[in-house]
């Protein structure tokens, strides 16, 4: 469907006038939010089915595999983990790792936290299930339900994908996982078209979107030229910093 359809009928769906002529927040049709999340949802299930499969090769249990999916819910980190565990790396040390990898989203925590509920709870919860592919499905007036139904659906099948894949690890025969199968690649190109596509949606209706897309400009570049001055590894949490304060000083 071409986007430009797909943001059409989205909205009709989404923001249907009410009898005192206004509309109700954004993601109110659970058919428009479920057309939103569904492909999300989907793309991460290979993620974690192989990070199951391969945590399995690695002598991890069920219950491991399941409970730094449901403890860590990040992709990167998880499969970063994996070698660290299997070489004997210390518990600080991947805790180290862990925070590093994760930092990245400061920004998109410090954006979205607006939109989050009061309740300290709730806050809690959503918090602890905000991703990448969330991010990138949500819109800035979506309600409550709205975020609970997103980034719980993400979250589920994340760990329930990553039980199978640690099933299907155990009969799956070793020489049929080649060192040059990429089940992630899938999920990757689903990832760059929700946020390129949300990136769209969002300038386009933003006051200050000149602001914005050079303050994302200016960021990209920053990033790149950390990574000739610290390398590809320690570029990322002074990147992720001056990011944040970019964005967070233009973004309304």
């Amino acid at each position: 469907m071409p986007y430009e359809q797909y943001e059409e009928d989205e909205v009709k769906d989404a923001q249907p006038v009410t009898s005192d002529g206004a509309a109700p927040p954004l993601g109110g049709s659970e058919a428009a939010r479920w057309r939103r999340v569904g492909p999300a949802a989907i793309a991460v299930v290979p993620v974690s089915m192989l990070f199951g499969v391969l945590a399995v090769r690695a002598d991890w249990s069920l219950l491991e595999v399941v409970a730094i999916s449901l403890l860590g819910f990040s992709g990167s980190v998880q499969f970063a983990v994996l070698p660290l565990a299997e070489s004997g790396a210390g518990f600080f040390t991947m805790l180290l790792v862990t925070a590093s990898i994760n930092s990245r989203y400061l920004p998109i925590a410090y954006t979205s936290a607006a939109r989050l509920p009061s309740a300290a709870g709730e806050r809690a919860c959503l918090a602890h299930m905000l991703g990448d592919e969330a991010y990138a499905t949500e819109h800035e007036r979506d309600s409550g339900a709205g975020l609970w139904g997103i980034r719980l659906s993400i979250f589920a099948a994340w760990v329930l994908a990553g039980l199978v894949g640690a099933l299907l690890g155990r009969v799956i025969p070793t020489n049929w996982l080649g060192a040059d199968v990429n089940l992630g690649y899938p999920a990757s190109v689903v990832l760059m078209y929700l946020s390129a596509a949300q990136l769209r949606a969002r300038l386009w209706h933003n006051e200050r979107r000149s602001a914005v897309l050079a303050a994302a400009v200016l960021s990209a570049g920053l990033a790149l030229l950390l990574i000739q001055w610290f390398g590809p590894v320690y570029f990322w949490i002074p990147s992720i910093l001056l990011t944040t304060v970019i964005l967070g000083r233009v973004w309304p």
